[in-house]
């Protein structure tokens, strides 16, 4: 549990609307990995990481890979590493992350972790996500403004985009155990003071580009598309002017596709459940059955890397879990809210369920995936 803090309040007066400083949150902060560590992890191609520097006012953005000789060229100061995804190359660090599940699973995008020497950070900017930064070890000063006060001229300066200047409300030095959230559209600069590390739990937002993707990826799967006709043509078009028949056809079908809720649920779902990264390549081991186990002394778990989030229809409740749907009995509610919330659940009981919707080959199927875990 996060200390002084009320989730309530928070909801209330700062998700989405202003940033918020929570002094002394965590009795300990998160200590995953060292310096070294991420920098080793820096040197790996499958590893996301970037190093940003500022050295006399010239910013400088370069991706990783990095080489090893790379960290010895580096100045003493003015830089930062940063290192995406740490919930997937070090999925224990799921508890913490478990900290802020009061927001919905299907909202939270990934764990970024960023070591910095004196002076380092990335620069005055904004994002287009919710964060709470997390300070690890040492401190570090950050100045925010008021979320929306983002019109001040920007600069790309190779590779980033900053704010050229901004009015902060809020100038604080961050030691280890404070957090701080920031909601989309708010400018935030942080500079380290000395080294120290910091933790940032971001929260992505479906974008209209996305749904967009999906319907169009959704009609070429399944092959519905829709042509425009015209017999109603008795009158030759020499200039070539667009009819307002095109125009009535085509808001009609886009009508059609945004009114049909349950293909939106279902895509929407789906997507949300995915992982940012391919976690998971099946089990090479014996392909695991139910009616090899005593039933009576089995229980499941979520895996600690799977993504997950469900659906309630008229009559049945859709699972997702990284892009694998399965369809469960309106009575598997409990059941399904407690694994998504982390807990163990026994199976004793459920033997009913199992032939429903085919649930017994799909528990399977996701248990052989290695996205639920049997406790036995």
């Amino acid at each position: 549990m996060l200390r002084n803090f009320d989730v309530q309040h928070f909801l209330s007066n700062f998700w989405q609307k202003a940033p918020c400083l929570i002094k002394n949150a965590l009795r300990e902060p998160p200590n995953f990995v060292t310096p070294d560590e991420l920098a080793g992890l820096a040197l790996d191609e499958e590893v996301e990481s970037r190093i940003i520097s500022n050295v006399n006012g010239n910013w400088q953005l370069e991706h990783g890979p990095f080489e090893a000789e790379y960290f010895a060229e580096l100045p003493e100061e003015n830089w930062t590493l940063l290192i995406q995804t740490l919930d997937h190359w070090m999925p224990e660090v799921r508890p913490f992350i478990d900290l802020f599940n009061f927001i919905p699973r299907w909202r939270y995008d990934d764990l970024m972790v960023s070591f910095a020497t004196n002076g380092g950070g990335v620069g005055p900017h904004f994002d287009n996500y919710d964060v709470f930064l997390v300070q690890s070890s040492g401190e570090r000063r950050w100045r925010v403004g008021a979320k929306g006060d983002t019109n001040n001229q920007q600069t790309m300066i190779n590779g980033l985009r900053h704010l050229d200047e901004f009015e902060s409300i809020i100038d604080v030095i961050m030691q280890p155990g404070d957090i701080l959230y920031i909601p989309p559209d708010t400018p935030h600069w942080g500079q380290s003071i000395g080294e120290s590390m910091g933790y940032s739990v971001g929260f992505r937002a479906p974008q209209t580009r996305d749904l967009l993707a999906l319907l169009l990826n959704h009609l070429e799967d399944n092959g519905t598309e829709s042509f425009f006709e015209d017999p109603y043509r008795d009158q030759a078009n020499y200039s070539s002017k667009i009819e307002p028949q095109l125009i009535s056809w085509a808001q009609k079908e886009i009508r059609k596709l945004s009114e049909n809720q349950s293909l939106i649920e279902d895509l929407l779902s789906n997507y949300l459940s995915r992982a940012k990264i391919e976690e998971f390549d099946g089990d090479d081991e014996k392909p695991f059955e139910f009616k090899e186990l005593d039933i009576e002394n089995v229980a499941i778990r979520l895996s600690e890397s799977a993504h997950a989030n469900w659906f309630e229809k008229a009559d049945f409740i859709t699972l997702n879990i990284n892009g694998d749907s399965c369809q469960c009995d309106l009575t598997l509610l409990p059941f399904i809210k407690k694994l998504l919330n982390g807990q163990s659940v026994e199976i004793k009981g459920l033997e009913q369920q199992f032939q429903k919707f085919d649930f017994f080959n799909s528990l399977t199927r996701l248990i052989n995936k290695g996205l639920i875990l049997v406790i036995k």
